[in-house]
């Protein structure tokens, strides 16, 4: 019985023994569970791509506001977070000038209603599904009661009519920022699975002209400090951060000058088309939100705010400002 053993186990060292041991190549990794994130590391990115849309900034104050703004989202984009150049479109309803940076230099607009159209149709069809892309509006709009419309050279255009024009729009990670008057009427027409959709106000009245844009600009290219930056105190700056901070900013500007808040920023992510005010959470009593000193800060694990979270941006400047 014992010899059976003996040349049954021998048997089967033979017929096991890996036939790369037999060509002189070497084993296998003895661990198979690592090889699909290996896979997964090896797969090449896709593409950063983002849109710029001004319309009509009015008079000379105002164009230099938004144009300034302008060039801060460009050069953050193409700049700390690695947009390439010639994939960032800028839309602006002026022409460009000598004194004007290389924002508005690259300016293909002017950012009329069929240009718009014209650039959202060629930039989904040179999407494929890795790449990412974040599209921002600035500029005035005007609320009938209705439809709220972003004041372009000629025809307007409302929040139904940009939503379709984004409509087919698939690719893995997309962030729209419409930084408008009235701007959270287009929270519902933009919403839809895995897309994050962020507005300066709440789907109502508020139709006053709105900080919120120029806050964001800010956060984008001149982050503070990360112990600062990290409002979730996750220790990672990311988007998320990005919308609190800059919804900090703007409710702090209303209470410095003691005026009645006339914006209130909302976030979508979960693709319900029902933006959030999920700055609340982490803002003071005093600027609005219900946080009080002591208590522990929510992490947003579902609904609005948790996909925000996954896109990681690069680490803030480490100087004190």
């Amino acid at each position: 019985m014992q010899s059976c053993r003996r040349l049954l186990a021998l048997l089967c060292a033979i017929l096991l023994t890996p036939v790369y041991q037999a060509s002189g190549q070497d084993s296998p990794s003895p661990s198979p569970a690592i090889a699909p994130k290996v896979e997964a590391a090896a797969e090449p990115g896709g593409v950063r791509r983002a849109l710029i849309v001004c319309g009509l900034p009015g008079d000379a104050e105002h164009r230099e506001l938004f144009a300034g703004t302008i060039e801060r989202l460009y050069g953050a984009l193409t700049g700390r977070l690695g947009f390439p150049a010639e994939n960032v479109a800028v839309l602006f309803s002026d022409e460009a000038t000598e004194k004007d940076g290389p924002a508005l230099q690259a300016n293909r607009g002017p950012a009329t209603r069929e240009k718009l159209a014209e650039t959202a149709a060629a930039l989904i069809e040179a999407v494929p599904p890795a790449d990412a892309v974040w599209v921002f509006v600035l500029g005035h709009a005007h609320f009938d009661g209705r439809n709220c419309w972003l004041n372009l050279p000629g025809p307007d255009v409302n929040q139904v009519e940009f939503g379709k024009l984004f409509a087919s729009l698939k690719c893995r990670e997309q962030v729209f920022f419409i930084t408008t008057p009235a701007s959270g009427y287009y929270l519902r027409p933009l919403s839809a699975a895995g897309r994050i959709v962020i507005t300066a106000t709440e789907p109502d009245y508020e139709v006053n002209e709105t900080r919120f844009p120029h806050k964001l600009a800010a956060a984008l290219a001149e982050p503070p400090p990360l112990a600062e930056f990290d409002i979730d105190g996750d220790g990672r700056p990311t988007l998320f951060d990005v919308y609190l901070w800059s919804a900090r900013e703007t409710a702090q500007e209303f209470a410095s000058g003691e005026l009645l808040a006339t914006e209130h920023a909302l976030l979508d992510d979960n693709g319900d088309g029902r933006g959030a005010e999920v700055q609340n959470d982490y803002l003071s009593e005093e600027l609005g939100g219900r946080r009080r000193a002591g208590r522990s800060l929510p992490l947003p694990r579902a609904g609005d705010g948790a996909l925000a979270r996954e896109i990681v941006l690069p680490d803030p400047p480490a100087a004190a400002r």
